[in-house]
């Protein structure tokens, strides 16, 4: 069975599937024993009944009028302490969104803070999203599982009609404590909606009375190799089992077979063909998962797009379970709730699109898809992969700016220095052409002076004046 990791984020690895209730459900209170329809106990704020226990407040109930005459054993008030704390403990904050997109109308969602009930707030998040159910007063910021609970055992108890599903309503009520702790999920590999019953199927009963569709999209392409492997198995505990079985009957060596030397290894053992085959599908079906430790496949992925009709559901997936919006539009048509704790106070994310298997493609976006922004105008909700690539494309447009500045610079101080040139020349051709006037000899050009130094005739008297010494000849 694939246990249902409550962590809300996307990232795991390859043994996610199969991953063991995490550490901090050691000092998770156990679950509160529920009895629906007793409106009696039922907590207005999770935090108002500790005060409601403080000394010296008297409790009108009858099971309480002997404690106030007398001091209670140390047992009960070791349990009533103990009860106290669970209750705080299992307390979720609320935000508030508007709902359904482009609207002005709002709905109180549940944020997750904390590992494990991830499975009992996607279901309260699509009954109160489909308007099944409501959390009062609407300012109300946090609730708790006594809350929850009686809210899903009145809306059970209110359409339920008939004597026959009176013992359907039990067995799926009794299950619904365990949802503080997750959830076990055994997916079948050949259909989105399909999930195999364990024990009794409490669980699963749940969410088929309150009609809240599950689904997944850990699909295997029927086209690829490992298909015929795994509708051999069914299911997700099939497929363990097999790869279990594969490598005792290898005795450990299937695990190893990325080891250089385990081809030889392998060569060693004398196997039937019965075997043989089971050894083949099981390094199939091991590739496949390991392969897709995200829980969902792009097969599964365009199956969820293509088949799904608009509409909420409840999706397994990364071994979480969460919200999925399914839309009609053509570009993005799946969305997951956005019920992380650390954006309850971010109204600009609500949502993230479901685009590919790893999330690096998602975006988050605000309650009217739009994609999400901050007052800053920094886009909210990206991957790391796209944080890195902006941040990359940033540095390379500074330095390009950085780049055009200076040659604009060098070209200013280019131009500058021609234009000094061109000035200098022009000036060096007026001065020239003074020296010249209009004639061609140095009486013209000097009236009344007759040069007293070569130096100071003008060169093409001197040239003249080589030219006639160079007409002589020496006898």
């Amino acid at each position: 069975m694939a246990r249902l990791s409550p962590s809300p984020s996307t990232d795991e690895t390859p043994g996610a599937a199969v991953s063991q209730p995490s550490p901090d459900r050691a000092n998770t209170p156990g679950p509160v024993e529920v009895h629906p329809g007793s409106g009696q106990d039922r907590p207005e704020e999770p935090y108002s009944e500790v005060s409601a226990q403080s000394p010296g407040t008297q409790n009108t109930a009858p099971r309480h009028e002997a404690s106030s005459q007398a001091h209670p054993p140390e047992p009960s008030r070791r349990h009533t302490d103990a009860g106290t704390a669970a209750s705080i403990a299992a307390a979720w904050p609320t935000k508030r969104i508007y709902w359904p997109p482009g609207s002005e109308s709002t709905s109180l969602i549940i944020m997750q803070a904390k590992n494990g009930p991830c499975s009992l707030i996607a279901l309260c998040n699509v009954l109160i999203l489909r308007g099944d159910m409501a959390i009062l007063p609407t300012d109300r910021k946090s609730v708790s599982y006594e809350y929850l609970a009686q809210l899903i055992a009145d809306y059970l108890v209110s359409r339920t009609t008939d004597d026959s599903a009176i013992e359907g309503l039990s067995a799926a009520l009794s299950k619904l404590p365990e949802l503080q702790e997750g959830m076990d999920i055994n997916s079948v590999w050949t259909s989105s909606s399909s999930f195999k019953q364990l024990g009794e199927g409490g669980e699963l009963k749940l969410f088929h009375l309150c009609s809240v569709d599950l689904v997944h999209g850990w699909l295997a392409d029927p086209s690829s190799q490992e298909y015929e492997a795994l509708i051999k198995v069914e299911d997700y505990d099939g497929a363990v089992n097999k790869v279990v079985a594969a490598d005792s009957l290898t005795h450990g060596r299937l695990v190893e077979s990325d080891q250089p030397n385990s081809g030889q290894q392998t060569a060693t053992l004398e196997l039937t063909k019965e075997q043989q085959a089971l050894v083949k599908d099981a390094l199939l079906i091991r590739e496949f998962l390991e392969s897709n430790s995200s829980q969902l496949t792009y097969f599964g992925l365009f199956h969820l797009s293509t088949t799904l009709s608009p509409g909420l559901y409840a999706l397994f997936r990364n071994s979480h379970l969460s919200v999925l919006y399914k839309t009609g539009l053509p570009d993005h048509p799946l969305y997951t709730l956005v019920t992380d704790s650390v954006f309850t106070r971010e109204p600009a994310v609500c949502w993230e699109t479901l685009e590919d298997v790893d999330g690096s493609a998602s975006m988050f976006v605000d309650a009217h898809l739009v994609r999400s922004s901050t007052a800053g105008g920094d886009y909210s909700g990206r991957s790391a992969e796209a944080a890195v690539r902006d941040a990359e494309r940033g540095m390379e447009d500074l330095a390009l700016d950085s780049d055009a500045a200076l040659a604009r610079q060098l070209q200013a101080e280019e131009d500058a220095v021609a234009r000094a040139r061109h000035a200098e020349r022009t000036a060096r051709r007026g001065e020239q052409e003074r020296w010249n006037g209009n004639g061609t000899n140095g009486e013209q050009r000097y009236p009344g002076q007759v040069p007293q130094r070569r130096s100071d005739m003008p060169p093409e008297l001197r040239q003249q004046k080589k030219k006639k010494s160079g007409d002589c000849v020496i006898m």
